[in-house]
């Protein structure tokens, strides 16, 4: 009887680490998740959500900031977007709103997709007025801030600022996210 001589053969692997993938991959996550943090303080604090629902609505969100090169700049003008939504809703006396998952799709005018005009106005506004809406744009600024380094520090000045400028409800929303993102994360 002969033997056969066994053959190895080395497999190569069929993944490959792509450079700097993972950071950005990693940096629209914190973003979307620290944008879903603020969107349900804003619109739903007083309702829990499924899982399934939380992450259906958070993909809506990576749509949206995957859209722009740059996302950090798109996570401040969704912020303001949420805000602007919810005094629209405050203000029509409108009691309720879809699921996120529905409301935050682009598409739908009565949600998410109808922030898109009055923010362009308020954008178009900014170019002859720059302290046109300016604690809005601040609590954008100081949500996206928070997200990224949530210490004492960036706490109380964001605080400082909103009560410095009589803004109560910026100053209530802001606070509602910190303790939110710093409790839920």
């Amino acid at each position: 009887m002969t033997q056969r001589k066994k053959t190895t053969y080395a497999l190569k692997p069929l993944l490959r680490a792509i450079k700097g993938m993972g950071k950005d991959r990693s940096e629209l996550e914190r973003l979307s998740e620290a944008a879903w943090t603020f969107t349900h303080c804003v619109l739903w604090n007083d309702v829990q959500f499924s899982s399934k629902e939380i992450r259906a609505a958070q993909r809506k969100i990576d749509e949206f900031l995957q859209l722009s090169k740059t996302p950090r700049q798109s996570f401040q003008s969704f912020c303001q977007r949420i805000v602007l939504a919810r005094f629209h809703m405050l203000y029509s006396c409108r009691e309720s709103l879809p699921l996120p998952s529905a409301w935050l799709d682009r598409a739908n005018v009565e949600g998410f997709g109808g922030t898109k005009q009055p923010y362009a106005e308020i954008k178009a506004l900014r170019e002859s007025l720059p302290g046109y809406q300016r604690e809005l744009k601040a609590l954008g600024e100081a949500v996206l801030e928070f997200s990224e380094d949530p210490i004492g520090r960036n706490y109380r000045y964001w605080s400082s600022y909103f009560k410095d400028k009589h803004e109560g409800d910026y100053l209530r929303l802001f606070q509602s996210f910190a303790i939110t993102h710093l409790y839920t994360a």
